[in-house]
């Protein structure tokens, strides 16, 4: 069931019903037919709500977009993200379409300038093609767009096939609905994945045997695999009023009364098994409503941020834009500071991220956060900034790729170990097996364990002692694994705090 559990792009119905069928118009038009995942935001009903005035989001969504916590511009009202991935192998993106509205006019003329992007026209659209395989379009006065891979012909084809004549009607039908959320519930936050036929009889009936959560669960294999063959889609909607509140909808095409006592676990270990679990999921209350298993329950500050993270329009396009008609600064000096501070704070609030989290379930869900903040880290602007300090954040990407690896390679090495366990056989083996070893690229040592060699003579092997054996393996490779992470992160610590000097040395500023 790997595809339809892929990320945690999940559901709400859980709001007072409100009109809002001014936002995203001209949006929902521009989505191609073939996207299969969809994010939309209503900023203007986020930051007006009454915990945003009470705890002062409006004063704090400049320093949250500085910090790279927030992908949300100030100034933003309406946010849409669309793409077609591919769900059954990796999540890997064919295409990405970002659209954003503001209150205030912008100009793509001032992206291409921030950014040293080439102008263009495209289907009478001014366009600016970025040096990082994005091009941002004007769509209107206050309407921006961008588009991911940067291919020429494709953003042409894209917009010729979608226009305001055709609002949203070739979209698949479970896409259709989350725009009702968006537009006639008032949902500000949707995030939705269409899962329909994705999935085969065969690959259900292969992974649901391997899930501990159905080990003891009394439902007929049958009904079971038909259910989760007919899966339509998963969504999130997170709804902000007093409180932060979320919502997991998974839709199927029959009745899911038979997932009421399994459900919520079965969600969850599936989640873990992505990568895509978040902590405050396991508190949510699971209920049944015809075709329909739904998770509710408060978010966190933590959960907010991860889904948050998934949320992202291209930093080059949300930083230009946010800046396009502030006033220019001749002031080259100042202009490398302010650059280098802001690049300064959003590196370290991603790391604050990473180092405060410990709550992985597994290494291979810590991995995919790994992963997605390292290119957090590479989207970062870098006009203007300190090239010592690109280079640091470089280094640091760098280093969560090693800790990705690392937290991939205990799932590997713990594997191959079991596999030479072997049992039974009366000639044994004698094998070895490789450790893992990185460095953060600052002139240290290398850290991990190096390979190791295993002797295990099959005859005198039986089957409990096949089982301590298998069970001491995962311990060590855990207990191998967390030790190589800490040493990162200490690593990581010395050079931060050597960096940070360095940097108040030479721009006599606060750091």
């Amino acid at each position: 069931m790997k595809s339809a559990v892929c990320l945690p792009l999940l559901l709400t119905f859980l709001l007072t019903p409100t009109l809002a069928t001014a936002q995203f118009a001209g949006m929902r038009a521009r989505v191609p037919a073939d996207a299969n995942t969809l994010v939309l935001i209503n900023a203007k009903k986020m930051f007006g709500s009454r915990i945003a005035d009470r705890e002062g989001w409006q004063a704090k969504r400049q320093a949250a977009f500085d910090a790279g916590v927030s992908a949300l511009p100030p100034g933003a009202t309406d946010v849409l993200l669309a793409g077609r991935h591919d769900l059954h192998f990796g999540h890997e993106a064919l295409w990405e379409l970002g659209m954003m509205k503001f209150e205030d006019d912008k100009d793509v003329l001032s992206v291409a300038k921030h950014y040293g992007g080439s102008m263009d026209e495209i289907s009478g659209h001014s366009a600016v093609r970025l040096p990082d395989d994005h091009f941002v379009l004007q769509m209107g006065p206050a309407f921006m767009a961008s588009y991911t891979p940067a291919n020429r012909q494709d953003v042409s084809r894209w917009l010729r096939q979608t226009n305001i004549s055709t609002p949203g009607g070739h979209l698949a039908p479970y896409l259709q609905q989350a725009f009702t959320y968006a537009t006639k519930v008032g949902t500000p936050i949707i995030m939705a994945m269409d899962l329909g036929g994705l999935v085969s009889v065969n690959e259900i009936e292969q992974r649901i045997v391997k899930l501990k959560a159905l080990k003891d669960a009394k439902i007929p294999g049958n009904q079971l695999v038909s259910l989760l063959q007919g899966i339509q889609g998963i969504t999130l909607g997170i709804s902000i009023d007093d409180s932060e509140l979320g919502a997991i909808r998974v839709d199927f095409a029959d009745s899911a009364e038979i997932l009421a006592a399994v459900g919520k676990p079965l969600l969850i270990e599936i989640l873990e098994n992505q990568g895509a679990m978040i902590e405050d999921f396991r508190k949510w209350e699971p209920s049944v409503s015809g075709n329909t298993f739904m998770l509710r329950g408060n978010l966190g500050d933590e959960g907010t941020r991860k889904l948050m993270s998934v949320m992202e329009l291209p930093a080059s396009m949300t930083h230009a834009v946010q800046q396009a008609n502030s006033p220019g600064s001749n002031n080259k000096e100042k202009d490398e500071l302010l650059a280098t501070q802001q690049y300064w704070k959003s590196l370290n609030s991603l790391m604050d991220d990473l180092r405060d989290d410990h709550h992985f379930q597994s290494f291979g869900q810590g991995a995919i956060w790994y992963d997605k903040y390292s290119r957090k880290i590479d989207r970062l602007p870098i006009l203007n900034v300190d090239p010592e300090l690109v280079d640091f954040g470089a280094k640091i990407a760098a280093t969560f790729r090693n800790c990705e690896s690392i937290m991939k390679g205990v799932g590997m090495s713990s594997a191959l170990r079991v596999s030479q366990t072997g049992g039974g056989g009366a000639s044994g083996y004698a094998s070895s097996y490789g450790g893992y070893r990185a460095s953060m690229g600052y002139g240290s040592t290398p850290y991990g364990p190096q390979g190791m060699q295993s002797m295990v003579t099959g005859m005198n092997a039986g089957k409990q002692q096949q089982g301590r054996e298998i069970a001491q393996i995962h311990t060590q490779e855990r207990s191998r694994g967390a030790r190589s992470l800490q040493d990162i992160w200490s690593q990581i610590a010395d050079a931060t705090a050597a960096e940070r000097r360095r940097l108040v040395n030479k721009y006599s500023a606060d750091f």
